[in-house]
């Protein structure tokens, strides 16, 4: 049954990630742009603003531009979450029936754990394992997806390869990393995105509490019971992303650099030296590009994806009676 019941929770995932990553996929384009422009020579052009970006982008290369990378987006997304939730389940309950092993005190002997008596403690731990495990296996495409997002015209202009759309062209841009670079370029970014683990054990911690806490609450209007997860799926996303933001530039800008061959830039500079609003032009130029652009999207898309996710979850629950 429990079993039954994880591949229901990672099926879930997967198909709300696939439906939220399609829906939002455009300002993902302008934000990995955003992110990388600074540091890509002139080859990657994007405007400080959202609206200016896709003005820009539509201009020069029509709406299409707007869904390069669409399809590495979208198997990289449904990949990374159907194995981050089946292992996210799996070792939150293993935990919880092993409690007594591992703290030597006593916890009553069940085969099923209802999610609200799941500690947080249990949550974190899973979250940690197993954002590293499907970081691990899951990587190479998210890297294949930003080098896909970021191929243009101009990109074009400056000798930069292009590969094809549709599943050949990530496994064309894959092949090509590695023959250029080896396994160690199929892993540029890793350790900045294993520092971003944190920004998924906040999500998910503050997302559990709000949901736990308002599981009690009936509404007689279903929209308003939905909405609810939508609102926590948002809120938990702000502010995970707000404090790990700066992680986000520093591993896209190492996975252009690597595959691109392009030399980042080093700054001579002693920020304790810099008044005010030197620093905070610094800091914005560096670390926060994009990151107007970067907020609204993934809150939008972890709400959506929540709000889908819950809705899976309840069907397939209907249509087996799993309880």
């Amino acid at each position: 049954m429990k079993k039954i019941k994880f591949f229901l929770t990672a099926t879930s995932s997967l198909i709300s990630a696939i439906v939220t990553s399609f829906l939002l996929h455009p300002l993902d384009v302008v934000r990995t742009r955003q992110q990388v422009a600074a540091v890509s020579n002139g080859a990657v052009i994007a405007h400080p603003t959202l609206i200016s970006t896709i003005n820009f982008i539509i201009d020069t290369e029509g709406v299409i531009g707007l869904y390069k990378g669409l399809n590495g987006q979208l198997v990289a997304s449904g990949v990374s979450w159907f194995i981050f939730r089946y292992f996210f389940d799996f070792i939150r309950y293993f935990i919880e029936e092993n409690k007594c092993f591992v703290f030597s005190y006593v916890v009553k002997s069940q085969t099923y754990f209802d999610p609200l008596q799941i500690s947080p403690f249990s949550n974190s731990i899973a979250t940690i394992i197993a954002s590293v495990f499907s970081t691990a296996l899951v990587h190479p495409l998210w890297l294949v997806k930003s080098r896909l997002e970021i191929q243009s015209v101009n990109t074009k202009k400056r000798g930069w390869k292009q590969y094809s759309a549709g599943l050949h062209g990530i496994a064309e841009c894959m092949y090509s990393i590695y023959q250029k670079n080896g396994i160690c370029g199929l892993y540029s970014g890793f350790i900045p995105t294993l520092m971003l683990i944190p920004h998924t054990l906040i999500q998910l911690v503050i997302y559990d509490i709000f949901r736990n806490q308002s599981i009690n609450y009936n509404s007689k209007h279903l929209y308003l019971s939905n909405l609810r997860f939508f609102i926590f799926g948002f809120i938990s996303k702000l502010l995970a992303s707000a404090l790990t933001y700066p992680l986000q530039v520093i591993r896209s800008r190492m996975q252009m650099a690597k595959i691109e061959n392009i030399q980042l830039k080093t700054y001579d500079i002693n920020i304790l030296k810099l008044s005010h609003k030197e620093f905070v032009n610094f800091a914005r130029d560096n670390y926060f590009p994009g990151l107007m652009t970067h907020i609204p999207k993934v809150s939008m898309h972890s709400g959506i994806m929540f709000l889908i996710y819950e809705a899976m979850i309840k069907l397939f629950e209907s249509i087996l009676s799993i309880n």
